[in-house]
């Protein structure tokens, strides 16, 4: 990571400091992986604040976290620990951990977060981890998505690169001999409440209520997807 993100003592999504709807659309990743390790043993790099690794727990035999924030270890054990979790402080480009020690492995709105020359060895070293077959999910913001025609567009001041659905596929392929690209799409519900919101309704409620069941995870359309996710595999020798 950069200095920048070095110096950073806490960071990732708070639910409780975000709209209910944005929580969900970042929640939406890990409710598609949830039923697919269930009973596993599963590995988050860069777990933030914690609150999605602990939604995997409750599926996953054991969820181990790593994130590069230093403070953010005991913000999450105070908040979501339990026995089946653990968080630890560590850079996702040097795991402690053993060849083959996981089932799955997730990062969720992370990836654009590396600086690209590291990107290479990041991924490897995920799939370092991940037992033969076992699989890497990983989400991020869609650039196609956010880059509106005939409007400048700049990144997110903390983001290294972020990534249309070819580009994070290509990268994605280079480490993983399987990559199967997925977009976060609203449902039709969804989208009839932000057309109502644009037209000047009022959706507050809508908004405030709004779930993972608002949201789907789908193959189709991937490049008008609000955000990407890539289910990789690695090699099942």
């Amino acid at each position: 990571m950069t200095q920048a993100q070095h110096d950073v003592y806490l960071c990732g999504l708070v639910p409780e400091d975000n709209e209910p709807v944005f929580v969900a659309q970042h929640l939406s990743p890990y409710a598609f992986m949830r039923p697919q390790v269930a009973g596993g043993r599963v590995l988050e790099v860069g777990f933030g604040s914690g609150y999605g690794a602990a939604y995997l727990a409750e599926a996953a035999a054991a969820v181990v976290g790593v994130d590069i924030a230093p403070g953010n270890p005991a913000r999450a054990q105070a908040r979501y620990g339990r026995p089946s979790v653990t968080f630890q402080a560590f850079d996702g480009a040097h795991l402690p951990f053993p060849d083959e020690a996981f089932d799955a492995a997730g990062s969720f709105q992370v990836i654009e977060h590396v600086p690209e020359p590291q990107l290479a060895a990041w991924l490897a070293e995920i799939r370092r981890v991940l037992r033969p077959g076992g699989r890497f999910f990983v989400s991020t913001l869609n650039l196609e998505h956010n880059q509106k025609p005939g409007r400048p567009y700049e990144k997110f001041p903390y983001h290294e690169k972020e990534f249309t659905a070819p580009e994070l596929a290509a990268l994605l392929q280079r480490a993983f001999p399987s990559v199967a690209m997925y977009g976060v799409h609203p449902t039709w519900r969804h989208r009839g409440w932000r057309r109502l919101k644009k037209w000047g309704f009022n959706a507050d409620r809508f908004y405030r209520q709004a779930t993972t069941a608002d949201f789907v995870v789908s193959r189709r359309a991937v490049r008008r997807a609000m955000d990407l996710l890539a289910v990789c595999e690695s090699p099942a020798w």
